[in-house]
């Protein structure tokens, strides 16, 4: 989250304004506190007790500030204000602070270190950023990232390399390694553009799908045609799960993928059955059953296995996962509604 005074970030583009967010918390002190701090400034001194109060209420609104531009889709707020007020009264002080800025959802333009054109001339910039690139190809693909080649990376909106990035990145997850790249990489994912996202964000999603689904559900990276290609691929668990996930924008393209999806779910070969079996051991009256995928018997009204550990019906899938599917009809129906 880039959260910035000013009123635009350099070789950025604001794709949506997504409204103004604010937060005001109120921080009290104690008598002693207050006591000690009088003491000091009487003596000319630097109050500690203060400095460290008005340190950690500006960090809780600051993080405030930063989780509710997230809940909006936002990884930008813009013209960032602070105000610090002093409230006293009857034997007590508070401090109380109040932010605010305009919550945005902005993109990187392609990098453009450069301006001059012409082929006899090379800048030190360009330069720096072509041996960086070289460096980077040729490194070891096992070692992670330093603090200072993201740095380096971000600062010149590398994005090329998110690719090579998002493996490093699945490799601090199985480490206990400390490494800056957990944090960052998600904010590179948020400066990003979405078609420049989708080439590698879906990529070996089966293996990588605990960390793929987190940044694919924060950042609506949700793509029809990567959840039809985990569909057909036989991983429906899977593909029904990112049927949660959304997209910033639709489109009519979307439309006809997202019509696949559903036609190909509900098309699913059936895993149980229903059967005709004996009542009971010692009667010969036979009767229809709904035998679950997992052997699990049931009367033949019932959807779900209501086995307690089992749940699911004659397509394997369980009560959770239809929810799902039909909140996706419901979502993909109001879609082709307003887009007509």
């Amino acid at each position: 989250m880039i959260i910035t005074t000013t009123n635009s970030i350099e070789n950025a583009k604001i794709e949506k304004y997504l409204g103004v967010v604010t937060t005001n918390l109120v921080i009290g002190t104690n008598f002693f506190s207050d006591f000690k701090a009088s003491f000091t400034d009487f003596f000319g001194g630097m109050s500690g007790t203060y400095r460290k109060q008005m340190d950690t209420l500006y960090q809780r609104a600051y993080n405030a500030l930063s989780i509710k531009a997230s809940s909006l889709g936002a990884n930008c707020v813009l013209g960032f204000k602070i105000d610090f007020d002093e409230l006293s009264g009857k034997g007590t002080q508070m401090f109380m602070i109040s932010v605010s800025g305009t919550a945005v959802k902005i993109c990187f333009e392609a990098s453009t270190n450069t301006n001059i054109t012409n082929s006899n001339i090379i800048s030190s910039d360009r330069l720096n950023i072509e041996l960086f690139k070289e460096k980077w190809a040729k490194r070891d693909q096992n070692t992670l990232p330093k603090a200072q080649e993201l740095n380096f990376i971000i600062e010149n909106n590398l994005w090329e390399l998110a690719s090579s990035l998002y493996d490093c990145y699945v490799m601090t997850q199985n480490t206990y390694e400390d490494n800056p790249l957990r944090e960052k990489f998600p904010y590179i994912i948020s400066a990003m553009n979405y078609n420049d996202i989708i080439k590698f964000i879906y990529k070996d999603y089966p293996q990588r799908k605990n960390y793929a689904y987190v940044l694919i559900k924060n950042n609506n990276l949700f793509n029809a045609e990567k959840v039809l290609q985990i569909l057909k691929e036989n991983h429906i668990s899977l593909a029904i799960e990112l049927l949660k996930t959304e997209k910033s924008e639709y489109n009519k393209d979307d439309i006809k993928v997202m019509e696949e999806i559903i036609s190909h779910i509900d098309n699913l070969p059936n895993k149980g059955k229903i059967e005709e079996v004996k009542s009971g051991l010692l009667s010969s009256k036979i009767v229809e059953m709904y035998i679950c995928p997992n052997g699990h018997k049931n009367n033949k009204e019932v959807e779900f296995c209501e086995d307690t550990y089992c749940g699911l019906n004659i397509k394997g899938l369980n009560q959770e996962q239809v929810n799902t599917i039909n909140l996706f009809k419901n979502k993909l129906r109001i879609i082709k509604t307003l887009l007509q």
